[in-house]
């Protein structure tokens, strides 16, 4: 009797110094985690509404950056075309000079603007065009154009500086058939003739206009999946929101009828040594509820010493000499009384 009254003294139980320990954390652990675990907890609500807003954010921020990397790239395109005219121009128009100097012939005029037609960059859509002082066309390639004889300032509606400045104009857009070209015309030396460069502006942008519909469908795609996921992640939300709240109701209507009968649950975890309590057998005893696992050494220091080693009684389980427990001991209550 001694020892008992030993273990009755003030502040001796485990479970009176539970109070310096959080659910399941202590010491070092407990300081680190536990505030940021509070303050997750807390800004969980805000979270879960700003989710939202955070992706249709991304997907506004995605877009901005695409397209201004898409228009970007259109001028890139656009430069490059224009230079290419340009250049195909003067060059073209230089080698008329001199071929004129040297006495060419119409033959050999076609023939030029085939082996620059062949050069650089030029495509199949690109037009070389080699006109007289009147800008009507002597030679032209392809040849499909059917545009040799015609007058290139009435083909080319829009492009009069064209032919007043030259070079100087640069390369301008003009109307061709109703379609947006770009063309360069470059006057040859004593102005008796002009050479022309020119491209359709569908020929210039297709590649471009390829890869903004693939990109146009990879970012539908995308948002398409980001709002599955999103409908996916409420839905899922919804439904943990009313297991827990199914499980709190019915955990509360356990306590509940655990209390007024004045019983208490145990959920014994002999692999680990720990314990589970419901909230009456706290209440019986007197003590603090706590959600965390009881240890084995926990429960053992408020039992009798003279009605049963809890040690010894797992021992047997796991022996399987007993296959079932059927003990009645006595428990410490808080305010030092056996119960």
């Amino acid at each position: 009797m001694a020892k008992a009254d030993a273990w009755g003294a003030p502040g001796g139980t485990a479970f009176e110094r539970r109070e310096a320990r959080s659910d399941g954390l202590a010491g070092n652990a407990r300081l680190i985690a536990e505030p940021a675990y509070r303050r997750l907890l807390a800004a969980e609500p805000l979270l879960r509404r700003s989710i939202p807003a955070l992706i249709i954010i991304f997907l506004v921020v995605i877009a901005a950056l695409r397209f201004l990397s898409l228009m970007n790239e259109r001028d890139d395109v656009e430069r490059d075309a224009k230079a290419i005219l340009s250049l195909a121009a003067g060059q073209l128009a230089s080698s008329i000079s001199v071929a004129a100097n040297l006495g060419s012939t119409p033959g050999a005029t076609q023939d030029l603007l085939e082996g620059i037609s062949r050069q650089g960059a030029m495509g199949r859509s690109h037009v070389l065009a080699v006109t007289d002082s009147a800008f009507k066309i002597v030679a032209v390639t392809p040849q499909s154009t059917g545009w040799e004889g015609r007058s290139l300032d009435a083909i080319a509606q829009g492009g009069q500086p064209l032919f007043m400045f030259g070079d100087r104009a640069g390369v301008m857009e003009v109307r061709i058939g109703g379609l947006d070209w770009y063309a360069a015309v470059s006057l040859t030396n004593g102005r008796n003739g002009a050479a022309a460069a020119l491209v359709p502006q569908d020929a210039v942008f297709d590649t471009w206009r390829k890869t903004v519909s693939l990109n146009v469908t990879l970012f539908v795609l995308t948002a398409g999946v980001l709002i599955v996921i999103l409908y996916a992640y409420f839905g899922q939300a919804a439904r943990a929101l009313a297991a827990d709240r199914i499980y709190l109701e019915a955990h509360q209507r356990i306590d509940m009828a655990l209390v007024r009968g004045r019983c208490g649950l145990w959920d014994w975890d002999m692999v680990r040594g720990k314990m589970y309590w419901s909230r009456s057998m706290y209440d019986m005893l007197g003590y603090e509820p706590c959600d965390a696992m009881l240890s084995f050494g926990e429960v053992d220091e408020i039992i009798h010493p003279e009605d049963g080693d809890l040690f010894q009684l797992a021992n047997r389980i796991v022996a399987r000499e007993i296959d079932h427990i059927d003990q009645v001991f006595r428990m410490r209550h808080a305010d030092g009384q056996w119960v």
